[in-house]
């Protein structure tokens, strides 16, 4: 299984004009790591209390209403509780249905949105801001992993992204500087995942801003002053503001939160939405992690270790605290310690080893289940390349995309295809399309049981015929693209095992695409190469709308196949065997001076007529 990780970005506005998706606090990858190892702990135990939820019952119904008005605690509560549940069973349902594959729970998914989509006006009352956050944050994360993942059609997907856009996402960007911070770091949390729903750049700018003024003003290092920076826009100024905002806490030291005084369980609530926020960044090609590592580690390390010895300085809170710390390090621990390697936080590990599985709470849902030992957002991001031998066998090997090396030498199946293979495509770490030499354009889906210590696969599924295209493409969003004598033209995928009727569209995009090579690099992006050695980029707008960037002028000539798992990473083989690797900076820019080569990966012994990258698994 392949395992995909963000590079860092240094600045929001350097991020690719693209978004991966799904990439709402969980990746692709990181599920693909998880249905893997559901047999085992810690993950069985919480996939088990998953399915026994409520939230994940077939039987659940939705109690949608138009104008949502909460008060303080929820008092009125006309509507809220109702939004919360629903919201979270939405977010349950899409896991369920990723990590089952049954169709039943993708469905009820979209059913439990589409009660809300058709009739959501507004939230009103005092706690109307942090409501909005709480709602807003499970159903971006349905409703990405929904659109992204499930192939069996959701009709009023734009109704709801629709409401995202005007009910939700106004409120939670105003922020509240004046609340408790995990008032505006959930708002943020539930922002910035509607923002990469609905590939919203500036939207998730101002979010990531947000959580950047808002970080230093809830969790205390000594490296910021005698005290706490004050939050962004907030009427909290002066030293004794600041102490009476931080309910009259007069000593600061490393790791103490804006709320220690106030309750464990709200502090961690506002722990868990800094790391929700660095999170989704990092799926989208922003490290935010390094700007919050030292703040969360000290954070999560106090309170743990003061909720586990029971024993509170006489210094802190004046000796007494609500020690009513919930399992809210998940996300965070995980970031920490096992993608970044630190150990100097042992009690934040106790607390997250003695709390799972964690179940729900308003905003958290199921997070041992999804991050918990998940190296699948490692920063070493893998490759998965198949191919195609003369004699029709196929091909598996991985490549270490940051550093070109082999991580999986290849593997070569035993069974053949049965046919001489013409193009081909790979649409996930399972399903391959490929289509056959002839006038008949027969088009088959081949389905990988394997492709660990062996290579396997069933035989191949004859989908139907007319797909006489020379090259095929898929840009891992629902997008197979295919070349026939200059003509591009662009497929729908319907399903993750894609029937004929899986297959739709057939859009004619244009005539004059000569291209000798071709691939994907994002949603709607494509990349060739000429027989005269010019690289061009596409972005594919529609039936006869498109925008053309010519990358390089010469030399591209000498590769008879480029490929891309994404994140502006290329890979180029020569006829001869060998493969060399590229990388582009920015591969939504249009421009050239950013692309780099980085040698190769070998120079012999790539002996496959046909190569494709699994697409989207780079970012």
């Amino acid at each position: 299984m392949l395992m995909a990780a963000a590079l860092a970005v240094p600045q929001p506005a350097q991020a690719a004009a693209g978004f991966k998706h799904p990439g709402v606090l969980v990746s692709r990858a990181q599920l693909d790591f998880v249905r893997a190892n559901l047999g085992k702990e810690p993950w069985k135990s919480a996939w088990d209390a998953l399915q026994k939820s409520s939230f994940a019952s077939l039987s659940y119904t939705a109690k949608p209403r138009s104008d949502v008005n909460c008060g303080g605690n929820s008092i009125p509560d006309n509507g809220c509780s109702d939004e919360r549940k629903d919201a979270m069973a939405a977010y349950t349902h899409a896991l369920r249905w990723y990590l089952s594959k049954d169709a039943r729970y993708a469905k009820k998914a979209i059913q439990i949105m589409d009660a809300w989509s058709a009739v959501i006006t507004k939230h009103t009352g005092s706690n109307a801001p942090l409501q909005t956050g709480w709602a807003g944050a499970n159903f971006s994360r349905a409703a990405e992993l929904i659109k992204h993942t499930y192939g069996g059609g959701w009709s009023q997907a734009g109704r709801l992204a629709s409401k995202l856009r005007t009910v939700y996402l106004p409120t939670l960007l105003a922020g509240r500087p004046d609340n408790n911070g995990n008032w505006e770091l959930i708002m943020t949390d539930a922002a910035i995942g509607i923002a990469v729903h609905l590939d919203d750049r500036t939207s998730f700018n101002k979010a990531v801003t947000t959580w950047y003024g808002r970080l230093p003003a809830y969790i205390y290092l000594t490296t910021d002053g005698s005290i706490p920076k004050a939050p962004p826009g907030s009427k909290y100024n002066t030293k004794a503001e600041i102490i009476e905002y931080w309910h009259d806490q007069t000593k600061f030291v490393d790791g103490l939160t804006q709320e220690t005084c106030r309750d464990f369980w709200h502090t961690g609530w506002g722990l868990a939405a800094i790391s929700h926020v660095a999170e989704t960044a990092h799926h989208q090609g922003i490290d935010l992690y390094a700007k919050a590592k030292h703040r969360l580690r000290r954070a999560m390390d106090l309170h743990a270790k003061i909720q586990l010895s029971g024993s509170v300085p006489s210094w802190l809170c004046g000796g007494k605290v609500k020690a009513d710390l919930g399992n809210h390090y998940e996300v965070g621990y995980n970031a920490l310690h096992n993608r970044l390697g630190y150990s100097d936080f042992p009690y934040a590990a106790k607390w997250v080893e003695q709390k799972r599985p964690m179940g729900t709470s308003h905003f958290l849902g199921w997070e041992t289940l999804t991050h918990a030992q998940n190296p699948a957002s490692s920063s070493k991001e893998t490759a998965s390349i198949y191919g195609a031998l003369p004699d029709g066998k196929l091909t598996y090997t991985a490549i270490d995309a940051a550093t070109g090396q082999r991580t999986h030498n290849a593997v070569v199946s035993t069974a053949t295809l049965g046919f001489t293979p013409k193009a081909m495509a790979t649409l996930d770490s399972n399903t391959i399309l490929v289509t056959e030499e002839g006038s008949e354009g027969r088009l088959y889906r081949v389905d990988i049981q394997s492709d660990s210590g062996s290579l396997t696969f069933d035989r191949p599924v004859h989908l139907g015929g007319g797909y006489t295209h020379d090259l095929l493409a898929y840009d891992g969003n629902g997008h197979l693209f295919g070349i026939a004598g200059g003509t591009l033209r662009r497929y729908t995928i319907n399903a993750a095992k894609p029937t004929i009727s899986g297959i739709s569209g057939n859009t004619k995009i244009g005539d004059g695409f000569t291209l000798k090579t071709l691939t994907t690099t994002g949603p709607g992006w494509i990349l060739g190469t000429t027989t005269d050695g010019r690289l061009i980029s596409y972005r594919i707008n529609g039936a006869g709308s498109w925008q053309r960037y010519q990358l390089r002028d010469t030399t591209w000539q000498v590769f008879d196949h480029l490929l891309s798992p994404g994140g502006g990473v290329y890979y180029g083989h020569r006829s001869e065997g060998s493969l060399f690797r590229y990388d582009d900076e920015n591969p939504y820019d249009g421009r050239g001076d950013d692309l780099r080569g980085q040698g190769a990966v070998d120079t012999t012994g790539w002996t496959q007529t046909l190569l494709s990258a699994q697409p989207a698994t780079v970012s």
